[in-house]
């Protein structure tokens, strides 16, 4: 796996979508790649504020012009400050199905959004519709929440030893080779609340949680093989007791992470037909980056 070739950040010009861009930017710097800028006017939003109010008083020019020449300028700057080739796109339409046939038809190596802007980005990546966006596009994205202070100094990669945890980890290492990575591994005892209900002393659920812990360390070290036998020394490999977006969450304050890179969903019985319940957790409120494996 390398770096990508090419890496399309998506703005509606806000302030969060201002972030985004100029840490994808950062990124096409770091990785020589073309950086391809995405607007999409929303033309349903556009005629409901006609039939509102009275544009005329105060419209100087059409609107999808106007956003061409207002990424223009964006374009130009960025490629300005960062010594990048920066392409612009203005695309009309309902923001989640334009960005996912754009992604589809040029398949960049990462998409790369902010948290939430005006309108269309909160609903675009983390309403119900965007789950369905994510789980189709097929490549790696990118939620940018911080300003862009230059490389990840930290990137926590979540496990739960899935294939598609696998997969997250040679994302991460091959995406920030340069960033120390800390594998967690959240555990808990199965069924404990019910346990304690039937009479099990603290003692015993203690005990229990030992086993579990001793059996998640082992993992660990098993899991870190499998992704790069020669990198496995090098990890941080923790192993915590806790339900998994809770055991993230802590690190990150604890930790100062500036990235969590994390699966659409793990393995198992209770794997979901989109994002999984932790994963979408991570997404709303993890207070760092998110880098979202496929």
């Amino acid at each position: 796996m390398s770096s990508p070739r090419s890496i399309v950040a998506a703005t509606d010009f806000s302030e969060n979508a201002r972030r985004a861009v100029e840490q994808a930017a950062h990124l096409a710097h770091t990785w020589h790649a073309t950086l391809i800028l995405l607007h999409v006017f929303n033309d349903s939003t556009w005629a409901s504020l006609k039939a509102i109010y009275d544009l005329n008083r105060w419209m100087i020019s059409d609107p999808v012009e106007s956003a061409r020449q207002r990424l223009e300028a964006i374009r130009a700057q960025l490629a300005h400050d960062f010594g990048v080739t920066v392409d612009a796109h203005v695309l009309v339409g309902r923001a989640s199905r334009e960005i996912h046939s754009f992604v589809m038809t040029h398949q960049p190596g990462l998409l790369v959004v902010g948290e939430h802007g005006e309108n269309w980005v909160r609903d675009a990546v983390l309403g119900g519709t965007a789950l369905k966006v994510l789980e189709a596009a097929h490549i790696p994205v990118l939620l940018v929440r911080r300003a862009t202070t230059g490389a990840y100094q930290r990137v926590i990669i979540a496990t739960d030893f899935s294939e598609n945890a696998t997969r997250t980890a040679h994302l991460a290492m091959a995406l920030f080779p340069d960033a120390p990575h800390y594998l967690v591994h959240a555990y808990v005892v199965p069924f404990e609340a019910s346990m304690r209900m039937g009479g099990a002393q603290e003692e015993d659920i203690q005990r229990y949680r030992e086993q579990e812990y001793l059996t998640a360390v082992r993992n660990l070290e098993a899991f870190a093989v499998d992704c790069d036998y020669r990198a496995a020394g090098e990890f941080s490999k923790l192993a915590l007791y806790g339900h998994p977006a809770s055991v993230l969450f802590e690190q990150v304050q604890d930790m100062e992470t500036d990235l969590i890179a994390i699966g659409k969903h793990g393995g198992g019985a209770f794997e979901e037909k989109l994002l999984g319940s932790v994963t979408q957790n991570v997404l709303y409120h993890a207070g760092c980056d998110v880098l979202l494996s496929p």
